[in-house]
């Protein structure tokens, strides 16, 4: 079995895996809109910043002066991406040492190295998916001569539209530097086809050893099991806000269900703290409120799934778990098939 729990040493205290960072967008303000989760689920102690969000917002010199932890009064684990995927998206110019400073100064846990995404569309063998490749892997290694902190987790970004590519690029970063772990991007373009994600997942997996894996982007509620039974550590997401935005409420049965499937109802199916103390039509019409019940269901699903590998019946639990979820039960079956080596 591929899933498991692995205890990550950071300068913010011991980081247990398989864990969950929620995605704190940042506004113009460097405030941002996401609710102050850490002061109401004590064991959701992550975060994930972007630090090109960081860069851009009003507040970036402070930050800078006294730290993420200072800032938003959180003593958690910050995982602070580079913000790659600007340079692609919106043609913004970044340099890999510049965002290396920010991300030391700022008071990292991890880090990862600045990427230059690959894309769905990119062909492989166009050059745009050759120079994306050539730039993310040369980015992680000057990342990784010029780290100052060296209790700073330096993550390697891989990126890329085949396989082979993928472990080829795992291969030349491990033969040419120690890196603390790393984190497969662009795979948020490829979350529909299910079978090339677990291929593809696995096959990294198995190529970086017992280094840590995240992958960004992927962080939904059916999704985090999935991912955990083929060994990814950690993962991020905004998903448990932008789905209180579409009124979309998490279900640790049923993975999510939109407000007007339940127009028959008027009791919420969950007792944490926010359906417990707030109406049904108080919650539909708080998109914080539906985020923070969304935030207790993935933190509920993160304890579940460190039972069962505790248990070693994590198998029997996805059987369970995927019943109402057609499409990642067939996912699921392949996963396991690929896991047990008889496909």
């Amino acid at each position: 079995m591929l899933a498991r729990i692995k205890i990550i040493d950071t300068p913010h205290g011991e980081l247990e895996t398989p864990c969950f960072f929620p995605v704190y967008h940042l506004n113009k303000r460097g405030t941002g809109s996401c609710p102050k989760y850490w002061n109401e689920i004590p064991e959701q102690n992550t975060m994930l910043i972007n630090a090109n969000g960081l860069k851009e917002s009003d507040n970036f010199k402070k930050v800078m002066r006294i730290g993420l932890e200072n800032h938003f009064k959180f003593r958690g684990i910050f995982f602070v991406d580079s913000g790659g995927l600007q340079t692609r998206l919106y043609n913004v110019k970044l340099d890999p040492i510049e965002i290396l400073r920010i991300q030391e100064r700022i008071g990292a846990d991890i880090a990862s190295t600045l990427d230059a995404p690959v894309l769905q569309e990119d062909n492989i063998s166009a050059q745009m998916h050759a120079d994306s490749i050539r730039t993310t892997t040369q980015n992680a290694l000057v990342c990784l001569k010029n780290r100052e902190r060296e209790d700073m987790r330096l993550y390697a970004v891989i990126h890329g539209n085949e396989i082979k590519v993928m472990k080829n690029m795992v291969d030349y970063l491990k033969r040419k530097g120690d890196f603390d772990g790393f984190a497969i991007g662009g795979l948020i373009f490829k979350r529909s086809n299910h079978r090339n994600l677990i291929d593809l997942i696995i096959a990294i997996r198995k190529s970086i050893g017992d280094k840590p894996l995240h992958v960004f982007g992927l962080g939904g509620p059916s999704m985090i099991p999935l991912l955990t039974y083929i060994g990814v550590d950690s993962f991020d997401s905004s998903s448990f806000m932008s789905a209180g935005s579409n009124r979309v409420y998490f279900s640790s049965e049923h993975g999510s269900i939109e407000f007007r499937e339940m127009e028959k109802v008027s009791i919420l199916p969950c007792v944490c703290p926010v359906c417990g103390q707030n109406s049904f039509d108080q919650v539909r019409s708080q998109r914080k409120l539906i985020g923070m019940h969304n935030l207790w269901m993935i933190a509920l699903e993160i304890r579940k799934l460190k039972m069962h590998i505790q248990e070693q019946d994590l198998e029997s639990y996805l059987e369970y778990r995927f019943t109402n979820n057609p499409q990642i039960k067939i996912a699921y079956q392949y996963a396991k098939g690929k896991v047990r080596g008889y496909l």
